[in-house]
């Protein structure tokens, strides 16, 4: 099994996602949600499917995002960054965010 780091720009965005939902659906309905983010990414680390795939399916026509992959879970993109022996969050992004843009700032 991989180890999972968390990048400080993933764990201010699952923060902002457990607020975000804590204020719509109630503390019960977040915890539920931030659990099968977390449960993902044990997964990936296990080597379970589904597998991430390139990042450079989210972009135009010739643009790449190298060393990045990502899965999706629910409503977000887990993007991640993964090596021999971990997989790295590095940042989680709503299905309605400009993923593109997004990814090219990182």
């Amino acid at each position: 099994m991989k180890d999972i780091v968390y990048a400080p720009a993933a764990l201010a965005s699952l923060q902002d996602i457990l607020e975000w939902t804590i204020g719509r659906h109630g503390d019960a309905q977040a915890e539920r949600y931030t659990n099968q983010l977390i449960a993902r990414l044990d997964a990936l680390a296990a080597g379970q499917p589904p597998h991430p795939r390139p990042c450079s399916a989210l972009l135009s026509e010739g643009r790449r995002a190298p060393g990045l992959g990502y899965v999706r879970e629910g409503r977000h993109y887990l993007i991640l960054r993964e090596t021999e022996t971990a997989i790295e969050l590095v940042e989680v992004f709503h299905e309605r965010m400009n993923i593109e843009a997004w990814l090219q700032a990182l």
